[in-house]
């Protein structure tokens, strides 16, 4: 019997409906993320501004978070683009000079990803001035990243000569000063902020709770001020969550959920001159990257990770990671301690080697240790319409906690004042208030982003026998996603595209989606798992 023509239109209509939405499904998983998109109205100031106040709100320790600066400093210029006036409220302001004392890390290693310095740049065209009159440096993104000892490349191949883009290697503690010297000091597109150091107490409320009228400041010596005329409450620390309950808004008792890492980490501060440098056996591939070493352990083996930095002005940072309390305190400790570690790969010869050296010949590093506090995510977006005023806001570590580890924190803080931006761009009316639905667009939004962030970091973190998951969850929690995560990173190890993807997904100029694309999820799926 023959094959009838119906049967070969149907054959043939069937393959390329199939290749049609291989096709679509490509191109949706390769599309740019709208952020990237939205990169392009940061730092352009609206034409008509908002009328009244735009207050971003510091505040006292709350279940371990803290006020971050730069998050208060970076929003602040965002909205100085948007509102007549803005003011920027923080516990210490009052002399930059002066180590913080409420921020946590101060003196701890951080990472900054490209997204945050390409958002910077924008905000402040003299950025890159700036960074090198304070000893600052732009080093390749490149982390010289070795999962388990197995070295995961990164995508030089997909920029113009080979170059991947820039991002800052510097101390978080002069890093700080430097983006408000440049943000709210240098900035003239700034001159409409002031900033009143103090603490916020709490907020008042409109009679029907639409909107947020006034902001309760406590100011250094002891008296309090009131901020009126507010058009837009910023916070940036948890404590919002009680602003807002002792203010009359009625939130879910479970907005808040955390889980507890159980991690501690060291950062171990070298002054290491030219001469000493000179010295060192790092490789000649390793210079100018953001991190001449990083070494995370798989999780069956511990939750250690080793990262060797160069900073600013002949510094050289090493951060090491423990679950127990078991960290270096001194330089005979340091190599000891980095020997017990184990993974697939041993760490590099020379990482060791030269780790030895700078305890041999810098004497006077400083040791900061301190442990991760709970992380945490105040579920904003989940609260019902019309419960939370129209013109409150939260950034940075007041809405989500990320294990600083992952070192995304500073791209988060980027991510949230781009999606404020964009959002204040889409406002037409330059009215005394915003629209109702302004806190719960935002929220919306901003979750849609970030939301992704918490759960990868969270169900890695799940991982390690010592962490304690959030209420309902268990360890077992993510199990999958974190076969998928090693996949993944098994086949970055044999395939550029892979290793691009998971790069540029790290990084936050890619979206998650980015690795079902068809041609790399095919790759992972296929590839055996190298851990």
């Amino acid at each position: 019997m023959g094959i009838s023509h119906s049967s070969v239109f149907l054959a043939s209509a069937g393959v390329f409906l199939v290749a049609a939405l291989g096709i679509a499904w490509h191109k949706h998983c390769t599309s740019p993320p709208e952020w990237i998109k939205e990169l392009e109205v940061l730092g352009r100031p609206r034409k008509e501004k908002l009328d009244g106040t735009a207050v971003v709100c510091g505040g006292r320790r709350v279940f371990g978070a803290v006020f971050n600066l730069i998050a208060g400093t970076v929003a602040a210029r965002v909205l100085a683009d948007h509102f007549d006036r803005v003011i920027l409220v923080d516990p210490e302001l009052d002399d930059m000079e002066r180590p913080r004392t409420r921020i946590m890390q101060y003196n701890a290693a951080h990472g900054f990803l490209t997204l945050f310095v390409d958002g910077v740049r924008r905000l402040c065209p003299d950025f890159d001035k700036e960074l090198s009159a304070a000893g600052g440096r732009i080093a390749s993104a490149d982390y010289n990243l070795h999962y388990s000892g197995i070295p995961i490349p990164s995508p030089y191949g997909d920029f113009p000569g080979g170059r991947l883009p820039g991002t800052l290697a510097m101390r978080r503690s002069e890093a700080q000063k430097t983006l408000y010297r440049l943000l709210i000091q240098h900035s003239t597109a700034a001159e409409n902020i002031s900033v009143c150091p103090g603490t916020v107490r709490g907020v008042e409320s409109s009679e029907d709770n639409t909107s947020i009228l006034s902001v309760i400041v406590r100011k250094p010596d002891g008296t309090q001020l009131a901020i009126n005329d507010i058009s837009l409450v910023v916070g940036t620390s948890q404590a919002g969550v009680k602003w807002l309950g002792n203010a009359g808004y009625t939130l879910p008792a479970n907005l808040r959920c955390f889980y507890k890492p159980n991690i501690r980490y060291v950062t171990i501060c070298f002054s290491v001159s030219p001469e000493i440098e000179s010295k060192l056996p790092i490789p000649q591939f390793a210079f100018n990257r953001l991190a001449e070493y990083v070494y995370i352990q798989h999780f069956t083996y511990g939750s250690f990770l080793a990262a060797l930095t160069k900073t600013d002005n002949n510094t050289m940072q090493l951060m090491l990671t423990s679950s127990e309390d078991n960290l270096p305190r001194t330089m005979s400790e340091v190599i000891p301690f980095i020997s017990t570690i184990r993974g697939h790969e041993p760490l590099a010869p020379w990482f060791v080697e030269t780790v030895e050296k700078l305890c041999e010949h810098c004497p006077d590093a400083s040791f900061d240790i301190l442990k991760i506090p709970d992380q945490s995510y105040v579920k904003y977006h989940s609260v019902p319409e019309g419960s939370l005023p129209r013109n409150f806001v939260a950034v940075g570590d007041s809405n989500l906690q990320l294990n600083p580890v992952h070192g995304q924190g500073f791209a988060k803080i980027m991510l949230n004042a781009i999606t404020l931006n964009s959002l204040l761009h889409s406002l037409d009316s330059a009215g005394p208030t915003l629209p109702p639905d302004f806190s719960a667009r935002y929220f919306k939004t901003n979750s849609a982003r970030t939301e992704g962030l918490w759960n990868a970091t969270r169900m890695h973190d799940y991982g390690a026998s010592t962490c304690e998951p959030m209420g309902g969850e268990t360890r077992d929690t993510g199990r999958l996603v974190r076969w998928f995560r090693l996949k993944i990173l098994s086949a970055a190890t044999q395939y550029e595209d892979v290793a691009s993807v998971l790069w540029h997904v790290h990084n936050l100029i890619a979206a998650d989606k980015a690795l079902f694309a068809p041609r790399i999820l095919g790759k992972v799926l296929w590839t055996p798992s190298r851990f």
